[in-house]
């Protein structure tokens, strides 16, 4: 797909694109090389860009896709983020977006707990979410690469090297992974994890949303079905996202069809076939992602520096991956800053971030991975649900284990 840059190293007021290296002034290769290149635009390398650039330093984002776009992930912001997000500029109090403040969660049979979310959330689609925080990035003074599939990074002479889909390269002083669950790079750079994933269990994630008559105001829920979990929230226009993560095997076996295996599989909850069975489908046909898997990846990886899933991939039962990406690159920032500024080494940096990372969010990341291996089996997803009406401070708890506090 062409590239289609947004803006470059100049401020783009106007709001429409531009680009010197697009108008054929400046080749990109013979440029001086970026502080920062961000490949993935989601929000942990959107809000890291707009961060960079705020600070003045030369940023590049790429993203595979063009916006606007539907990507397969809960809708739902935790109120952790929210005034980061207002200090950068995305202006969430204009947008009247749907505040959840109840949490129910209930196992394959139906039992069901009902309790209130501590600190909370918003609602909001990336599909508008995402373009807010691009016009942000490029005001500021990015440069995004929409539609730019970046296929190797290269580290040598303690620079960057980064290749897109058409052999155009761009160099830069760091590079920052936030490409997602899975992408061919995590080949490329050879990760761990990979060797360890292909041996255990794999997931497939869908998202769409729904049309419902009716959802409980202010609630999020998480219905389990065997070998797996459906959350719903309300997100702008009154519609309700749908995500849910199954293990690969309950797809397969109902003949690799998403609409068959949800009725023989998520539809045996009671709870959850009434959304499903009533609902109509909104505005864009189902979302897919296979062999998804939860194994602990690292956070710098041949010198590439890690947000969101790529660092670690956050099941929903963590709390909120839109937030615990944000959060990352809230970490790394300052530390970036740092660095390009002269005051730390670059194994500093790389020592420091994965310090901070595993203090700020490992703990979520692990405790949602053991909570993720409970839940979906049926006897003692009951059992677990049953002993925590009984014990509300108990949820209280691990409510906290999978929430941050604001910044």
């Amino acid at each position: 797909m062409a590239q289609r840059p947004i803006n470059t190293t100049q401020p783009n007021t106007s709001g429409s694109p531009s680009s010197f290296s697009e108008r054929g002034l400046v080749p990109e290769e013979s440029r001086e090389a970026y502080d920062c290149a961000i490949v993935g635009g989601g929000v942990a390398g959107l809000t890291l860009a707009i961060q960079l650039a705020q600070a003045g330093r030369r940023v590049v984002l790429f993203e595979k896709e063009t916006y606007p776009f539907h990507r397969v992930c809960g809708e739902y912001i935790s109120m952790e983020n929210y005034a980061f997000l207002e200090r950068l500029g995305v202006p969430l109090a204009e947008l009247n977006l749907p505040v959840m403040t109840r949490f129910t969660v209930s196992s394959p049979s139906g039992v069901a707990l009902h309790h209130p979310l501590d600190i909370g959330g918003v609602g909001i689609t990336h599909y508008s979410f995402d373009p807010l925080l691009v016009g942000l990035a490029a005001r500021h003074g990015a440069t995004i690469r929409q539609g730019s599939k970046v296929t190797d990074v290269a580290f040598a002479d303690d620079e960057f090297t980064v290749t897109v889909a058409g052999g155009a390269t761009y160099r830069a002083r760091t590079v920052c992974g936030a490409w997602g669950k899975h992408a061919n790079l995590d080949g490329k750079l050879k990760r761990p994890y990979l060797a360890e994933s292909r041996q255990g269990r794999q997931f497939v994630a869908v998202k769409y949303h729904l049309q419902l008559d009716y959802f409980p105001e202010a609630t999020v829920e998480m219905h389990n079905f065997k070998d797996g979990y459906c959350g719903l929230s309300p997100v702008p226009g009154g519609l309700t996202n749908c995500s849910y993560i199954s293990d690969l095997r309950n797809l397969r076996a109902h003949g690799n069809s998403i609409a068959e295996m949800e009725r023989q599989v998520l539809m045996r909850n009671p709870l959850l076939r009434p959304y499903l069975q009533a609902a109509q489908r909104s505005d864009f046909p189902p979302l897919v992602i296979s062999q998804i898997t939860f194994r602990e990846r690292s956070t710098v990886d041949n010198h590439v520096l890690m947000l969101g899933d790529a660092a670690g991939t956050i099941a929903p039962l963590c709390g909120n991956g839109m937030s615990m990406g944000m959060n990352a690159g809230f970490l790394l920032h300052p530390l970036l800053l740092e660095f390009l500024n002269g005051r730390i080494s670059r194994a500093a940096l790389e020592e420091q971030y994965t310090r901070a990372w595993r203090q700020l969010l490992s703990v979520r990341i692990t405790a949602g991975r053991l909570i993720h291996q409970v839940f979906g089996q049926p006897q003692l997803t009951t059992a677990g649900i049953q002993v925590l009406r009984r014990l509300p401070f108990l949820t209280d708890f691990i409510l906290k284990q999978t929430h941050g506090q604001a910044y």
